[in-house]
């Protein structure tokens, strides 16, 4: 480990030295210490005992931003871990490369950006890089940008390999092998923005050297935005191969209000993942792909790996969220969520059958305070009121008090370190 660290903060110290011998060039250094102390009593699955879990854990990171005429760069080094998992005096890597991408400019219109980097569109909601986990999210891949005319289109793609070979590409991981996505948006008048997507991951099939299951994902979100008033719908259709060989034809359907009345602002919502019933000769379940969970189906996490986490049984999520901020620097947030299956759900050998489609409700709580602009604290405490259908799609008991409880500090500044301009 450590020769693997002295290497690459080596790397960066070069890059921060060399000469920039080019017009308006910036150099930007972003050190991150994130440590976070939880309490989890039933966090992503029901309690199962008398005795619940605490630990403190933490993500250093070190990106370095560099930007001149038409090239862009970014290097992004971060070590996760949990306060005590490495015994004293021992020598364990984990040092990991979360971003590492270049971007140059074809024309004034068009850039090239590859190498490993987050993909992150729409709100997060079907490609996102799940910030709130330690590690995050990073893809290694190459996008395809074009802005003109108010229109933004993105077309990205990956293809991933275990290793360099000589022969064949099977592929082994649990990870898509092939990614592809289209991304267009288009700003129709100063409040409403329209923006349509296609995505396209391919998994290895077992039995053969090349062949690939292919799944499509493909909508459209509508947001209309006014100084009070913000309305946002969203409608995808799912289909082409799932990985036990059937044929997929699923749908999520977004519908979500808010208003801003200062110094509060109420949402109100739903969100409608379908389901399948039984043994159809059609996976019916929608999976929400490559998303950032956690900020749309509670902060719990019950439904961080969708349909998983439902049995392939869907979801339907209503939720009414207030935020009060007083001042600019502190805001206070409680968010209600009503949690029901698409479907009703049959036993198994390791669950029961759902009585209802209805599975609990969780009520979630988070004051943040800004000190400055590179130190935040967050406090949160959520609870999940489970009805006895939840203990279908999640072990423990559903009459046990289940509660996580959280405080976060994220110390974040921004340094520059070089910024001239060529005489």
């Amino acid at each position: 480990m450590k020769i693997e660290f002295t290497k690459n903060l080596l790397v960066l110290l070069v890059l921060v030295w060399l000469p920039l011998e080019t017009a308006l060039a910036q150099l930007y250094l972003t050190p991150q210490v994130r440590s976070r102390a939880e309490w989890r009593n039933g966090y992503q699955s029901l309690p199962d005992g008398p005795n619940g879990a605490f630990f403190v854990s933490q993500r250093s990171r070190l990106t370095l931003d560099y930007k001149q005429d038409n090239v862009q760069m970014r290097f992004s080094l971060q070590d996760v871990r949990v306060w005590g998992d490495e015994p004293h005096s021992k020598d364990i890597p984990s040092m990991a490369m979360h971003e590492a991408w270049g971007e140059f400019a074809l024309t004034d219109k068009i850039a090239v950006r590859l190498g490993r980097q987050e993909f992150v569109y729409n709100n997060d909601r079907l490609l996102g890089n799940v910030d709130w986990v330690q590690q995050a999210r990073s893809h290694d891949g190459l996008v395809l940008k074009a802005r003109w005319q108010g229109i933004s289109l993105d077309a990205g793609g990956a293809f991933n390999q275990e290793k360099e070979t000589l022969f064949n590409t099977h592929y082994r991981m649990n990870n898509y092998k092939v990614l592809g996505f289209l991304w267009a948006q288009k700003q129709l008048s100063d409040q409403l923005f329209v923006s349509a997507m296609h995505i396209s991951d391919g998994f290895q099939r077992p039995d053969t050297v090349g062949g690939v299951y292919f799944r499509h994902t493909y909508g459209l979100d509508l947001n209309y935005k006014q100084e009070r008033v913000q309305l946002n719908g969203a409608f995808y259709r799912q289909s082409g191969e799932h990985g036990s060989g059937k044929k997929i034809g699923a749908y999520l359907a977004v519908a979500e209000a808010a208003y801003t009345f200062q110094p509060f602002r109420f949402t109100i919502g739903t969100n409608y993942l379908s389901g399948m019933a039984g043994h159809e000769g059609k996976v019916r379940s929608f999976n929400t792909l490559y998303a950032t969970n956690h900020k749309y189906y509670g902060f719990m996490d019950y439904f961080i790996i969708v349909p998983a986490d439902t049995r392939q049984g869907g979801l339907h999520n209503n939720y009414l969220k207030v935020n009060y901020s007083p001042k600019s620097r502190y805001s206070l947030s409680l968010d209600y969520h009503y949690f029901a299956l698409a479907k009703n759900l049959s036993a198994t050998e390791s669950f029961p059958a759902t009585g209802s489609r209805y599975l609990g409700s969780e009520i979630d709580a988070v004051l943040h305070y800004k000190h400055s602009d590179q130190m935040q604290f967050s406090i949160g405490y959520s609870t999940l009121l489970a009805s006895n259908s939840m203990e279908a799609i999640k072990p423990g008991h559903a009459s046990a008090y289940a509660d996580w409880g959280w405080v976060m500090v994220n110390i974040q500044p921004r340094l520059l370190l070089k910024s001239f301009e060529k005489e």
